[in-house]
């Protein structure tokens, strides 16, 4: 599993505590931003599917599958408005991939992945804190 933290005041959720899935469990905002974002990379994931954590994208390719999961805890009633809150996105693998014609490793799609969500924040001049693999 790939983990990638950043602090940003960008996906804050628009709509009050009370019409959250999961109160205080942020993380749709940047999950259909990202789906957006990607798919304009020519990376096609599903929409956003809540979680009790947060949000979660699937991505599939061929006989890999891939979650995308978007998280903060935040609590609107201690300001977060218009403050950074920490953010994590993880890019985890679930099958092994066989292709017709041999084995691709499964560490270069989830690493593609990775490398193409810190390179939209990047392009967003968000600062990623810290990435894990």
């Amino acid at each position: 599993m790939w983990q990638i933290e950043f602090s940003s005041a960008e996906f804050l959720p628009y709509l009050p505590e009370g019409a959250q899935v999961n109160p205080g469990g942020y993380g749709f905002e940047l999950a259909h931003w990202l789906s957006r974002t990607l798919a304009e990379r020519g990376v096609i994931t599903s929409y956003p599917v809540s979680e009790d954590w947060g949000w979660l994208l699937e991505y599939i390719d061929g006989d890999l599958e891939v979650t995308i999961g978007c998280a903060s805890m935040a609590n609107e009633e201690e300001g977060y408005a218009g403050k950074p809150v920490s953010w994590s996105i993880f890019v985890r693998p679930h099958k092994s991939m066989k292709r017709l014609f041999g084995r691709r490793s499964e560490v270069s799609v989830p690493t593609l992945l990775t490398d193409t969500i810190k390179s939209a924040l990047a392009a967003r001049s968000i600062e990623v804190q810290h990435v894990e693999a």
